[in-house]
């Protein structure tokens, strides 16, 4: 049987879970007219796929904030500090070929933990004011299938954006600090331990290489109608 595999690497880890709809009755009989009987979980297809996939929660308590970034490509430490200096951004980080530029930083720098006697960052810039943020665990899935990452919906102070992965890139998350999502903070807000972040989904490789039909029946017109 297939099956989906969770590791833990670190002892802050909250695994993935698997979201359950409530259906119990909001029905008081002290309560004059007001009953809330009918839920949203009553209808089966929005049970089934909120129930679909796994809840990627934060292993920790963390205020985040929208940053302000810049990008730079320079040809020495002297263009970077006289960038910095004109900017008054002090955190500069080496991604690729460019220098990557933020503030403020003291929020996300705080965040880290160690690993074979060596502090990492939990959160790593990316660009566009997004992190990769690393939660402490990894995943295995059956080889011929994928998973995909998806925001989730009615939050406006942060996004995990849309990220998907095949099971040979997986290996690779087996240390450090484990598998990252893609985050962005749009604002200033207080995520505590356990808060969902996103929703994850295993899904078999063959829903990637669907094809795309567009059938329009010929209308048949009445005599009248001509």
């Amino acid at each position: 049987m297939d099956k989906v595999t969770f590791y833990p690497l670190t002892e802050w880890a909250i695994l993935p879970e698997k979201e359950k709809v409530n259906l119990s009755s909001e029905n008081f009989s002290e309560i004059r007219w007001f009953h809330k009987k009918r839920k949203k979980g009553a209808c089966w297809p929005y049970k089934f796929a909120k129930e679909l996939g796994w809840i990627i929660c934060s292993p920790i308590d963390v205020i985040i904030e929208p940053v302000e970034e810049v990008q730079v490509s320079v040809e020495s430490t002297t263009d970077l500090e006289e960038i910095q200096h004109l900017r008054g951004i002090d955190f500069w980080v080496k991604r690729d070929d460019i220098y990557i530029g933020l503030k403020p930083d003291g929020w996300f720098r705080i965040h880290q933990s160690i690993i074979d006697g060596v502090w990492h960052s939990m959160f790593v810039p990316n660009g566009e004011g997004s992190f990769e943020w690393k939660l402490g665990w990894n995943v295995e899935i059956p080889k011929d299938f994928v998973l995909l990452f998806q925001p989730l919906e009615g939050i406006s102070e942060f996004i995990t954006h849309p990220g998907l992965l095949t099971s040979k890139m997986l290996p690779s998350f087996h240390s450090g600090l484990g598998l990252p999502i893609a985050f962005e903070p749009r604002k200033k807000k207080q995520i505590l331990r356990g808060e969902p972040l996103g929703k994850m989904y295993v899904f078999h490789k063959s829903a990637l290489s669907l094809k795309e039909e567009v059938i329009i029946k010929e209308r048949i017109y009445e005599p009248n109608e001509i």
